[in-house]
């Protein structure tokens, strides 16, 4: 019986950090971005907290949507899709808003997908959403502006 109600607590304690977790989501400053003339709505990303949360807990992304990350300068950073249940397409872009590469996400992966060369911005959105609108490697994304801190 003692047994019983270890367990019990450590599953109680378990779904409580979950249920935590997903309700203390941030709120993210908005964007309209522009890629090879389609128009993008995007919320920032831009301090630490914000940029460990991204998409995390979401259930569904619309198409036209996604998510910026500002980054370090120069950066080579990584992204997994550890508690996001939404297969993304992650683009990343160097500091002349110029897309350097293109990824696809599985939900709830831990590999990690690392930049191959120095980028200043990330951008996430729904699987498949570069492709179907023709946004390739090379083109510009016009409209980041740094936000405030």
């Amino acid at each position: 019986m003692k047994l019983v109600k270890y367990w019990l607590i450590i599953v109680l304690g378990v779904i409580s950090q979950a249920v935590v977790a997903e309700n203390s989501q941030l709120t993210f400053a908005k964007q309209l971005l522009t890629i090879n003339g389609i128009k993008l709505q995007v919320e920032l990303a831009a301090t630490e907290q914000q940029r460990q949360q991204g998409l995390m807990f979401r259930k569904s992304i619309e198409a036209g949507q996604g998510m910026l990350f500002y980054l370090d300068e120069d950066s080579m950073p990584c992204f997994w899709m550890k508690n996001t249940y939404i297969p993304l397409s992650l683009a990343f872009i160097d500091k002349q808003k110029q897309i350097v590469q293109i990824e696809q996400l599985q939900p709830e992966s831990l590999n990690h997908v690392c930049a191959m060369q120095p980028i200043s911005y990330a951008l996430e959105v729904p699987q498949g959403w570069f492709s179907e609108q023709g946004i390739d490697i090379g083109m510009l994304v016009e409209g980041i502006n740094h936000p405030i801190p």
